[in-house]
């Protein structure tokens, strides 16, 4: 009787087997080797790289453009934006009453930021009204939206407190007390906070003025 022995050769689905039968001093091999089948993988996939069709500028946010009239106080910031969008990437310029804005049309220029599609001026005066327009464009087309200014000049005047304050109050020994008062001005308001005082049993000096001490002193810039 022979000896018989096998085994396996190769990995995954293409496998072999190999058997050796041995009489004595013969030997034989039997090689099998398994057909195999699989499917071929794409050495490179190839990605999804659909872009934003291409066409005319379009509003991306029209929210933020309803307001159409801004009717601000003298030294004021004032900012338009025009949110679009499109492919290719439109550009951004500015018209004033219809003509070409530019930098040295204004005391001070002005700012541009493309990235937020925004026209920035600080401290506008009255010769900054006007119509100022946001033309959007690219190869296909252009869309535009307008915006009024209107610069209301501050008038001076003296400053007007509100009513009924400060009020009195009333609180216990050693306690806190808060006094309010609060002023409209169109000016910068300087406010001082005075106590009536006793010097030697009168509130009165000499001149007939009342005695006076400055608790605090505060600057408002509006």
């Amino acid at each position: 009787m022979g000896l018989t022995s096998t085994w396996r050769y190769g990995r995954g689905r293409g496998l072999g087997t190999v058997t050796m039968v041995s009489w004595g001093r013969f030997v034989c091999l039997v090689v099998v080797t398994m057909a195999t089948s699989s499917l071929a993988r794409p050495s490179n996939l190839v990605k999804d790289t659909t872009l934003e069709p291409e066409g005319a500028p379009y509003w991306t946010n029209t929210e933020k453009m309803e307001k159409r009239l801004h009717a601000v106080p003298a030294a004021n910031t004032v900012k338009f934006r025009c949110p679009a969008g499109g492919h290719p990437t439109p550009t951004m310029r500015w018209l004033k009453n219809g003509k070409e804005f530019k930098q040295e049309h204004r005391i001070g220029g002005y700012k541009v930021r493309n990235q937020h599609w925004s026209l920035i001026m600080e401290s506008v005066v009255p010769s900054d009204k006007g119509n100022y327009t946001c033309v959007v464009e690219n190869d296909y087309g252009s869309i535009n939206h307008t915006y009024h200014l209107d610069v209301v000049e501050r008038s001076p005047h003296r400053p007007i407190l509100q009513a009924g304050l400060p009020a009195n109050a009333s609180t216990v020994v050693g306690g806190d007390v808060e006094f309010v008062c609060k002023v409209y001005s169109d000016a910068q308001p300087h406010i001082q906070w005075i106590k009536h005082v006793e010097k030697n049993g009168s509130k009165y000096g000499p001149d007939g003025l009342p005695y006076l001490k400055v608790l605090k002193v505060r600057t408002f810039w509006i």
